[in-house]
């Protein structure tokens, strides 16, 4: 009886650290760390053309845009995806952050400094105007 008490608890615990692992939604200023006040380009490519930021009001609206996005990570390698947008983040002269957007549903991130990436669902409540935020008008 002992035994099976530790076992059914055994696995209770880990049912339980399974989906708090696995439904821990993030902001994505959590999981990349860019200081507004050092950002001093953004590039963002499209289907639709290049679009270089260095209009510091603009920059600052794309980050603050960004950085409230709520995220979950995701084991999606290639996500299916209508619009791609690629976003090169630098900070100081130096590439810092690659984002790439597909739609409003995946982002990948790419860490320049420590060469890692990670991919993230965006939160199905949670929508940005992609399209909005990264015309290349």
């Amino acid at each position: 009886m002992k035994k099976r008490t530790i076992i059914i608890g055994a696995l209770l615990f880990i049912v339980v650290f399974y989906f708090t692992y696995t439904g821990k939604t993030y902001q994505l200023k959590d999981v990349i760390k860019v200081d507004e006040a050092n950002v001093t380009r953004i590039e963002i490519d499209t289907d639709g053309g290049k679009r270089v930021v260095d209009d510091k009001k603009n920059m600052k609206e794309i980050v603050h845009s960004l950085s409230k996005v709520d995220v979950k990570k995701s084991k999606e390698r290639d996500p299916k995806y209508d619009q791609a947008y690629w976003v090169k983040i630098v900070e100081n002269g130096k590439d810092a952050y690659g984002l790439t957007i597909y739609d409003d549903d995946y982002i990948k991130a790419f860490n320049f400094e420590d060469k890692k990436q990670a991919t993230y669902k965006i939160v199905k409540d949670q929508k940005i105007d992609v399209k909005k935020l990264f015309s290349t008008k």
